[in-house]
């Protein structure tokens, strides 16, 4: 009689080698994009200045600009239908940038759990197939919408990514971060907590950078240390 072990270790020999040939050829979720621990908990790559807090100061008490872009699935998007009604959030997003993608993960979690008391969503600047594909790799929970141009970032005066927009019910600004840090979360969790009447978000920032940090420049090579304008 012919033991089956054998063939049973041939199969298993066969099936390890095919994984392994597909993990070695699969496209990787962000080409060239590497997380930087030591970023993550010493130094800033984006530090945000003065001048940025005082420039992201003066939008607050103000309505939000208008815009109408495409989401993810190509359909149209305005601020009206996205701002007021509750309380909403915005996250600038910059495609491929170490920066938004190392403080995704905390946007995601807030939004998952605040859920529909809080409108999440993020603009990023690549168009319709670039944000889904974003949205997808990321597992972004939110709607993502698409500017292939300046004109709203310039709008929101965001030069850079992770700048964050706290609107409240009546679509006025009430707090704007030019970046993220410990306490920038634990603020916007608190905030959120009060606007809701929800207890904030028990979790953990200790990997979040302890200085203010925002992201890559908007319509510039992730990198460039000169914005676009």
């Amino acid at each position: 009689m012919v033991k089956p072990l054998p063939i049973v270790v041939g199969v298993l020999t066969i099936g390890l080698v095919g994984v392994s040939f597909v993990m070695m050829n699969r496209e990787p979720m962000a080409v060239g994009v590497e997380s930087s621990s030591y970023n993550i908990q010493e130094v800033p790559r984006h530090p945000v200045t003065k001048e940025m807090e005082v420039n992201a100061e003066s939008f607050v008490g103000k309505i939000g600009p208008e815009f109408s872009l495409v989401d993810s699935e190509g359909e149209k998007a305005t601020a009206e239908a996205l701002i007021g009604g509750q309380p909403s959030v915005l996250v600038m997003t910059k495609d491929g940038c170490p920066c938004s993608i190392e403080s995704q993960p905390y946007w995601t979690s807030m939004s998952l759990y605040y859920g529909p008391a809080v409108k999440f969503f993020g603009i990023i600047d690549v168009d319709s197939k670039g944000g889904k594909k974003f949205k997808t790799d990321f597992m972004v929970p939110y709607p993502i919408l698409s500017s292939t141009d300046d004109k709203v970032f310039r709008a929101f005066g965001a030069k850079q990514s992770v700048y964050i927009y706290l609107f409240d019910r009546d679509g006025v600004i009430q707090k704007v971060w030019p970046g993220y840090n410990r306490a920038m979360l634990s603020e916007l969790n608190q905030l959120l907590s009060d606007m809701t009447g929800k207890e904030s978000e028990p979790t953990d920032y200790k990997m979040v950078p302890e200085k203010m940090t925002s992201g890559c420049f908007f319509f510039q090579p992730v990198g460039t240390d000169k914005p676009a304008w």
